[in-house]
């Protein structure tokens, strides 16, 4: 019982008459997503593979492809150097994938969070060089990485930066840069992850079928079992994609929205050994229940972040590239014990951060730091802050004379802008408009958190905070059910720009209330709506047992969510937030 509601305004006559040809709650849900146009309905609720755009649209992709083709008939060391976040490390599987499938052998370099931070390190680059290797790709960074490009240009590597991060001053002058920010390049479509570029340089490789026939690599297996060259290969590689799109938390319109909902597909009949062990131990019957975000955003996605956060995001992507269904069971159930951890410490962090969070919620974004939280975790804890407290969040780990952590955004506030308004505090930082990264010296943190707070003033209105509850419409008593949450079906896969929708459901009876879960946390309804009875379940909202009793009649903001048991479909509410009936 926190925020306001504010329910979607109504469709207007003249649009209602363009979308006609839908029934009246998926008409509402479209105009709410801007859509309105008959083309742009069709793409939005029957998106095509085919409709991907041609990775040759990146203006220097034909160049890094022959580079890299040439590396290949020459025999030349090509290295993968990768975040260790999990768009990275699916990013990182990608092209690990797509060379092994052509039989080529390469390296991969991924930083150590604690001991080299993020991005390419010239340390990491000599270690490299001294390797042999003529190539470097990067995947997920690279972009503001200028003095890594010096150095490869003048020992000889040809430097190939795939990435989606935003230029935050000049391009370094790698080999070829393939990101949909850089200012330069043509590409129609600017949110596509850090893996899903990635996937357009596999692509791209994978399009040049003569020269996979007429390749050194081809000719050397001719008198053995030869390459396979396998029309659309690429798309088993989407169930990689779809989980690192979803963890980057990018908008899932667009081309986005091509790549998660035929990865979802692919998921549920993954080649990989890996992801089905990660699967298996998280309890997932893929064929019986069929992925979807949820399964992405919050049982895979956190389990590949987990090895990176604690201990190494080798770990995670040696899982993703196990062929040994045994090997992979094993590997998969050491991640889960780090993942254990992490979900511990996480919790631990969490409680500190909030408690120093609370004695300035006043403000309009808060910034909290601790000496002893593991900077693998800040990110989580300035999620839930963010999400707790609707104002964008840093949370800092302070070692030695630096504050290294993560920013969350919340509500209209972009948090990269607010870096770059502050940055004579930072030493480095870097990130989207939702979420970035940043160290600065300790001793500086009072005058830039100072200079942080006024540039929210002068840039975040109240209304912009995010504290609105947005709903999308109203359901009535014929509404609350199984052929509704079919309808809804339609618009998945749900995220970031298509949110799953939220609804007001009003004068709501109490029939039974009782906390459920192991410390009660939860709230367990049965509730009358005319003469239809219905479920609902609100989690971390157990101390409302104290509040409401039986009888009470109340408004809730609410999603449909699926409820079978004994074979048979019906729908309960998630219940997000309740108010006394016309109140």
């Amino acid at each position: 019982m926190s925020k306001n509601w504010k329910l979607k305004s109504e469709i207007p006559q003249d649009i209602a008459e363009k979308l006609k040809d839908h029934l009246p709650l998926i008409r509402q849900l479209l105009y709410n997503r801007g859509l309105i146009e008959k083309d742009q309905i069709e793409k939005f609720l029957t998106p095509k593979y085919e409709e991907l755009h041609n990775p040759f649209l990146f203006k220097d992709m034909q160049k890094a492809v022959d580079r890299i083709w040439q590396a290949i008939d020459g025999n030349e060391q090509i290295t993968i150097y990768g975040d260790y976040d999990a768009d990275a490390v699916t990013a990182n599987a990608v092209l690990q994938q797509t060379f092994r499938y052509l039989g080529v052998g390469v390296e991969s370099y991924i930083p150590d969070r604690f001991t080299e931070g993020y991005g390419i390190n010239l340390e990491a680059l000599l270690k490299i060089k001294d390797r042999g290797s003529k190539i470097i790709i990067t995947v997920d960074c690279g972009t503001n990485s200028i003095d890594a490009a010096e150095f490869c240009a003048k020992n000889k590597i040809d430097l190939i930066i795939t990435d989606h991060h935003e230029v935050i001053g000049e391009l370094p002058k790698a080999y070829a840069v393939i990101n949909p920010k850089n200012p330069n390049d043509g590409y129609p479509y600017s949110e596509i992850t850090g893996v899903g570029v990635a996937f357009k340089l596999a692509c791209g490789i994978l399009s040049q079928k003569l020269r996979i026939k007429d390749s050194a690599l081809a000719k050397a297996t001719a008198d053995k079992k030869g390459l396979k060259i396998i029309d659309g290969y690429e798309k088993w590689l989407l169930d990689l994609v779809a989980i690192g799109t979803v963890a980057d938390c990018h908008s899932l319109l667009g081309e986005n929205r091509i790549l998660v909902k035929y990865g979802l597909k692919v998921l549920a009949k993954s080649k990989w050994a890996g992801l089905r062990a990660i699967s298996e131990i998280a309890n997932l019957d893929l064929i019986a229940k069929p992925p979807d975000t949820y399964t992405l955003g919050f049982i895979v996605a956190p389990r590949l972040n987990a090895a990176g956060r604690l201990e190494h995001a080798n770990i995670a992507l040696n899982l993703l590239l196990e062929t040994n269904t045994a090997a992979a069971q094993q590997k998969a159930t050491d991640l889960e014990q780090i993942n254990t951890r992490r979900q511990q410490m996480t919790e631990r962090v969490s409680s500190e951060a909030k408690s120093a969070a609370e004695l300035i919620q006043d403000r309009k974004i808060l910034v909290v730091s601790g000496k002893d939280w593991p900077k693998g975790i800040v990110g989580l804890v300035a999620g839930k802050l963010a999400e707790s407290f609707n104002k964008p969040t840093i949370v800092l780990s302070e070692e030695g004379d630096e504050a290294t952590g993560s920013a969350r955004s919340a509500g209209e506030l972009d948090i990269l802008e607010s870096l770059k308004a502050t940055s004579e505090y930072l030493v480095r930082f870097g990130g989207h408009a939702q979420a970035a990264g940043l160290t600065l010296k300790t001793e500086n943190l009072e005058k830039f958190y100072q200079k942080l707070l006024e540039y929210a003033e002068q840039n975040l209105s109240n209304e912009g905070l995010g504290r609105e509850l947005k709903l999308e419409a109203e359901l009535g008593e014929q509404q609350l059910s199984i052929e509704t949450h079919q309808l809804l079906e339609s618009l998945e896969p749900f995220g970031v720009d298509n949110h799953k929708p939220k609804f007001l459901i009003t004068s709501l009876k109490i029939t039974t209330l009782r906390p459920v879960g192991a410390a009660k946390q939860h709230l367990q309804l049965k509730m009358q709506k005319g003469s239809r009875q219905i479920d609902g379940i609100a989690f971390n909202q157990g101390f409302l047992e104290k509040t409401l009793k039986l009888g009470d009649t109340i408004d809730a903001a609410a999603e449909l969510i699926e409820d079978g048991w004994n074979g048979r479909r019906d729908v309960k509410l998630r219940i997000i937030d309740i108010k006394y009936s016309n109140v």
